[in-house]
């Protein structure tokens, strides 16, 4: 009887005993924004994130809002946020899995499902280990339906490059 309960016991309990949960730490996100006359960076270090690791997969969602990437001009991050329509779409969600032996090496790639202004779509986001975790990739306007703003008659470019750094923390 003694060694039934303890069989039960452990298959009951072995997920939770194995499963690890982070959360993210020190993260930001930039976007580099191309026009003709200008290029533009906008930050956001209002990044949240879980992760959770169980059986050697790990799975990871990240929530950023729109509205909290900055530039250096209030009124050009008033029109983003218009543009994105930052009430219809009040957030950017990252989510993913991973093999739990993938996060320890120096370079790794993950495929994420990327939703943002309302249309979802997988990207490879290439990781590099650092002091900490940092990538980039690279967003087309067009794939997403966000229309593009345009100065003296010049659309800014489709392609927007972003990258991010960040840390998990146990």
């Amino acid at each position: 009887m003694k060694m039934i309960l303890t069989l039960l016991f452990f298959f009951t309990f072995q997920d939770i005993i194995h499963a690890k949960d982070f959360t993210l730490s020190e993260a930001q996100a930039k976007y580099t924004v191309k026009h003709l006359f200008k290029t533009v960076t906008g930050e956001s270090k209002d990044l949240r994130g879980k992760m959770v690791c169980e059986n050697q997969l790990c799975e990871f969602l990240v929530a950023i809002p729109p509205k909290s990437f900055v530039s250096s001009d209030s009124n050009r991050d008033l029109n983003m946020q218009t543009i994105l329509e930052v009430t219809k779409f009040p957030v950017i969600t990252v989510k993913g899995k991973i093999a739990e032996t993938e996060l320890a090496k120096q370079k790794f790639e993950i495929k994420a499902l990327i939703n943002f202004h309302g249309i979802e779509k997988e990207y490879n986001l290439k990781i590099d280990r650092g002091s900490q975790l940092s990538g980039q990739f690279s967003v087309l306007l067009e794939d997403h339906k966000v229309e593009r703003p345009s100065l003296f008659m010049a659309k800014i470019d489709n392609e927007v490059p972003l990258s991010f750094t960040f840390d998990w923390k146990e």
